[in-house]
């Protein structure tokens, strides 16, 4: 779908490249479904790959590699070194191995426990059920949990969950967190792979608003300075510059940062420096054949097919009329409205609206007017001098303009052309 005409002068004069840095990726995630949540923790230093930059997303995540995530991104690594050479409480826990620090502070913060008999099972996988009940502890929802212990899932081996893991699945599920699969299956007893270990624990740093630490709208960025501005869902502006070495994902994939568009949502995570790290990147629209006001800061949107949409406008949307910047009831009405919608919450981040007044045939074209041919009769519109032309969602000269083009027109009160979209 095309994007927005009212965004022309922002992205003006930012097409231009960029060297790239090294860039902080995992060697064996791209294109893997986990790739934006692991490279994020990745960022953050919760995981990390190999001497090869490798984590092996797809194989199965143990007790002791679950035990160094959570304790890490929870912030106590260094708490985990202090207790590394203390005696275990688990019987099975040797006092060289590596995870050993961090399996005694997940028993003192109260996430995991061991089995009856003083083992740990510090190499055992995950089960899809334990991580549940880890998941639900870990983002503070054991009230939640307790609340749901007697819950009645719909999952088709719901018998199969045991009762001590009911409520842990139904709070990480209502949370987000966990679900079952597109089947209806939950697989209570099937082991928990490492990314579905790890991403699990960013929603969780998500959910709590400390995995990023700037979310908005790219409003403005120069890729040769690598500098931008992001605009949150509150309307507050602020300026960022990216980080030699930032890593950038636009649309769950690998990207250089001339990849970023004006108007794409972002997630931000920042170095210590302040300069941005990470750069998630996703660009979510639609097109209304109108926008009315719905009330209690939503619009309805009337699509094509004839279906009224409510939407959530964010408190900080932008709306631009004819490519001008305008305000929301300016923007309302009918006639070919772009929106593009925030990819999480299906809110509305900016509103873009063609109104014009005038249609016709093109019948000659001059330095300053159009002249239109209505039926035997041909008549001139001056061009505004800040007329915006538009083709194919593309500013473009008036020399473009040919004879035979239809053009929609946007009229001042003075009978100018402040705005023409061709259309061929």
């Amino acid at each position: 779908m095309r994007k927005f005409i009212g965004l022309i002068a922002l992205v003006a004069c930012l097409l231009l490249l960029v060297p790239r840095g090294a860039l902080a990726y995992l060697a064996d995630v791209a294109g893997h479904w986990s790739n934006a949540l692991l490279t994020a923790l990745e960022v953050r230093g919760v995981i990390a790959g190999d001497r090869a930059g490798n984590f092996y997303p797809d194989d199965l995540l143990t007790r002791a590699e679950l035990a160094r995530i959570l304790v890490t991104g929870l912030g106590y690594s260094e708490d985990a070194a202090r207790v590394q050479d203390a005696p275990s409480r688990f019987v099975d826990v040797s006092r060289d191995h590596p995870d050993r620090g961090y399996i005694e502070l997940l028993w003192e913060l109260g996430l995991a426990q061991g089995y009856p008999d003083g083992r740990f099972g510090p190499e055992e996988p995950v089960t899809r059920a334990e991580m549940a009940v880890v998941l639900a502890r870990a983002a503070g929802l054991e009230q939640r949990a307790t609340v749901l212990r007697t819950a009645r899932l719909a999952y088709r081996d719901a018998a199969q969950i045991p009762g001590w893991a009911v409520g842990a699945v139904a709070a990480a599920a209502e949370a987000g967190l966990m679900t079952g699969d597109d089947m209806g299956w939950y697989r209570p007893a099937d082991p928990v792979t490492r990314a579905e270990g790890a991403a699990a624990f960013a929603r969780i740093l998500d959910r709590q608003g400390l995995l990023f630490d700037l979310e908005g709208t790219l409003v403005a960025f120069d890729p040769r300075e690598a500098e931008g501005v992001v605009r949150t869902p509150m309307g507050e502006e602020h300026p960022f510059s990216l980080a030699v070495d930032a890593a950038v994902l636009r649309g769950g994939q690998r990207a250089s940062p001339p990849a970023l568009r004006v108007g794409d949502q972002v997630w931000l995570i920042l170095n210590d420096a302040g300069q941005v790290r990470f750069v998630e990147a996703w660009y979510a629209d639609m097109l209304a054949e109108g926008l009315e006001a719905a009330g209690d800061g939503k619009v309805r949107a009337m699509l094509a097919d004839g279906e009224r949409k409510v939407l959530t406008v964010q408190p900080g949307a932008l709306a631009f009329v004819n490519g001008r910047p305008a305000t929301l009831s300016d923007a309302l009405g009918k006639g070919p409205t772009y929106l593009t919608l925030d990819a999480r919450t299906g809110a509305v981040r900016y509103v873009d609206a063609v109104r014009t007044s005038v249609s016709g045939t093109v019948a000659l074209v001059e330095d300053d007017r159009i002249w239109l041919e209505e039926g035997e009769a041909f008549t001139p519109y001056p061009l505004a001098d800040d007329a915006i032309l538009v083709l194919d969602g593309q500013p473009v000269a008036p020399y473009v303009i040919e004879e035979g083009d239809r053009v929609d027109l946007a009229l001042d009160a003075d009978g100018h052309i402040t705005y023409a979209e061709i259309v061929r």
